[in-house]
């Protein structure tokens, strides 16, 4: 028989064990209600077979939360969602682990770091085939964010390619690649190189290959010797002199031209005619001087004078039409006096510097071409 002592030794048992349970609880897992979390969410466009909820999440290798969600966008967003493929995952994240990143906002510090390049990506944990998301920093320049048409409902991190997806594209790439050669006819290319190869082979064999060298060197010195003289002719004082003035002449004539109306269309058109005239001319001179039978051709001398007769006329011809042109320029040129003679101002001075060049070309012609001029004789001619 029970006494009432007893029931009451009995009561206080009971609630302390009750007690205890509640705080062995507390302390292994209620706590976790307090804890202060953040909510992020991604979308991956590849498989995530390994990836489950309670998954972890690792922040650089660091575990920061557990995977609480995963699903397809079009489930989560609806309408604003089709069309898309992607996986939509989301994720529990402790503020004390994931939350020392600044002194921002949470969005706000997370824009800010997606801007520096952190992205989330499955991960493989080994050779069980588990997967766990790591969130990293890549080049976000090469790791685009996926587009999405709808308003993300948490922190939202871009997901980057995971590694396992890499090397399938690269493997892919590789196999497109092999296929490509296996279409291409290979073994007719290689015949062709070999016959290449054989007719350069028997190109050099069949010569010397000094003569071959000493050409190769003559034309890399003729070449030097050349860009030599081209050389010198610019260090020559007075292009620096003509280039400038050329160009305020070519400048006087188009501001000439601009002004001019519509007569300057007809006079272009007859200067045109009348250059042409003078390049045909040129041309007959030009093949009568440079023929190879030029001495037969003075030994006939009266089939040689009734060509000259032609040519004659017709440079009587083109002086006609220039006079006329020369008239309707200076009939042009009367209402542009002040253009007209800033314009023969500088082709005055270009003429000057054209005369100069020309004097040193007669006095010492090899020398503007091919070498320094001479050193200066002594006062007096002698």
């Amino acid at each position: 028989m029970i006494r009432g002592s007893d029931h009451l030794k009995l009561g206080l048992f009971v609630i302390g064990g009750a007690f205890l349970l509640l705080v062995v609880l507390f302390a292994l897992g209620a706590g976790r209600f307090f804890k202060k979390t953040y909510i992020i969410e991604t979308y991956i466009n590849e498989s995530v077979n390994g990836l489950e909820q309670g998954s972890a999440v690792k922040y650089r290798g660091v575990r920061v939360g557990s995977v609480s969600e995963i699903g397809f966008v079009a489930a989560k967003y609806g309408r604003k969602a089709e069309g898309h493929r992607y996986v939509y995952v989301e994720c529990t994240l402790d503020k004390d682990l994931f939350g020392g990143l600044g002194n921002k906002p949470a969005e706000k510090q997370a824009a800010d770091e997606v801007e520096r390049g952190l992205r989330a990506r499955p991960i493989s944990q080994g050779l069980t085939g588990q997967l766990y998301l790591g969130l990293d920093y890549v080049d976000s320049q090469r790791n685009p964010a996926l587009p999405i048409n709808w308003e993300p409902g948490h922190i939202y991190i871009p997901a980057a390619p995971s590694t396992l997806s890499r090397v399938e594209q690269a493997v892919l790439g590789i196999s497109n690649t092999l296929g490509g050669l296996d279409a291409a006819d290979l073994p007719a290319a290689v015949k062709s190189f070999r016959r290449l190869a054989d007719s350069a082979s028997t190109v050099l064999e069949g010569t010397d290959a000094r003569e071959v060298g000493a050409r190769l060197s003559a034309t890399l010195e003729q070449t030097r010797k050349l860009l030599a003289r081209i050389n010198a002719l610019m260090e020559n004082p007075a292009v620096d002199t003509i280039l400038p003035e050329t160009a305020r002449t070519l400048t006087g004539a188009r501001k000439l031209i601009e002004g001019s109306g519509g007569d300057a269309a007809a006079l272009l058109r007859e200067a045109r005619e009348t250059t042409a005239s003078l390049k045909a001319s040129a041309k007959v001179l030009e093949s009568f001087l440079t023929s190879p039978a030029t001495k037969k051709q003075l030994a006939e001398m009266p089939a040689a004078m009734q060509q000259a007769r032609e040519t004659v006329g017709e440079l009587k011809s083109a002086a006609t039409r220039l006079n006329a042109v020369l008239g309707r320029v200076e009939s042009l040129t009367a209402s542009q006096q002040a253009n007209v003679e800033s314009v023969l101002d500088n082709a005055r001075q270009l003429i000057e510097n054209l005369r100069e060049l020309t004097g040193e070309a007669k006095r010492y012609p090899s020398g503007v071409l091919f070498g320094p001029p001479p050193s200066k004789s002594p006062l007096g001619g002698q």
